[in-house]
C-alpha cells in the first residue's frame, strides 16, 4: 500500500515526537533532511527528519534501552549493534518507518525517523520556487535600470547599468545554495535567473 507524501510526513513527526517522550528531559537539535541518513529504497524516496540529542553524557545508554523498549512494546522489529563507532539502534514497525539512534562523530547521537517509500514528485516546489524566482529577479534586475539611466544623462549609452542587478542576484542564489535547506531554491534561482537575466540585459545594452 502506497503513503501519500503528506500522511508519510505527518507519520515521521508522530513518531519523532513519540521518541522524544521515551526518556525525560530529552530534546532535539533538528538537523536539515539532506544531513540525516535515511535507509536505501528500492523505489521512490523516504521522507527523513531528525537531528542530534545534546547533552545525554553519562544517561546515553539509559536512552538507547527507554527507546528500544518504548517501540519494541509497539511491536517493532529491533537491530542492537555495538560497533567501532559505539551502539546503534534501528527500529522497524509495520507500518514500513524506520527510527534509528547511532551514534556521531561528537559526544550527541543523531535521532533519525524515515518514512515508508513515497512517489517522487514530478515537481519539486522549492526547484519550481527557485526558478519562478529567477525569472522574476532576471525580467525586473535589468528593467529597474532603465530609471537610473533616465535620471542621469551621463549614463545613457553604457551598458554597465543593466548588469547592476547581477551582485544582489548572486548574494540571493549563492546564499540559498549554501544552507541544505534551501540548496534547490537556490539552484533554480541561478539556473533561471542567469539565462532570463543574462537575455534581458543583452537585449537592453
Amino acid at each position: 500500500m502506497t503513503v501519500s507524501r503528506a500522511d508519510a510526513t505527518t507519520g515521521v513527526e508522530q513518531r519523532l515526537e513519540t521518541t522524544l517522550h521515551a526518556y525525560p528531559g530529552l530534546t532535539l537539535d533538528p538537523l536539515p533532511p539532506l544531513l540525516l541518513k535515511a535507509p536505501p529504497a528500492t523505489s521512490g524516496q523516504r521522507i527523513v527528519r531528525g537531528g542530534r540529542l545534546p547533552g545525554l553524557g553519562e544517561h546515553t545508554d539509559d536512552v538507547y534501552d527507554a527507546t528500544r523498549e518504548l517501540w519494541e512494546q509497539a511491536g517493532c522489529r529491533v537491530q542492537d549493534a555495538t560497533g567501532r563507532d559505539g551502539r546503534a539502534l534501528v527500529l522497524l514497525d509495520r507500518a514500513g518507518y524506520v527510527i534509528t539512534l547511532t551514534p556521531d562523530p561528537g559526544d550527541d547521537p543523531i535521532l533519525t525517523v524515515a518514512s515508508p517509500p513515497v512517489p517522487v514528485r514530478l515537481v519539486d516546489p522549492p526547484l519550481l520556487a527557485g526558478l519562478l524566482g529567477g525569472l522574476a529577479l532576471g525580467c525586473a534586475g535589468p528593467c529597474a535600470a532603465v530609471g537610473p539611466m533616465t535620471a542621469f544623462p551621463s549614463l545613457a549609452g553604457l551598458a554597465a547599468p543593466f548588469w547592476g542587478w547581477v551582485p544582489l542576484y548572486l548574494l540571493i542564489g549563492v546564499g540559498s545554495v549554501w544552507w541544505p535547506e534551501t540548496r534547490r531554491f537556490g539552484a533554480g534561482l541561478l539556473v533561471s535567473g542567469a539565462l532570463v537575466g543574462a537575455t534581458v540585459a543583452w537585449v537592453f545594452s
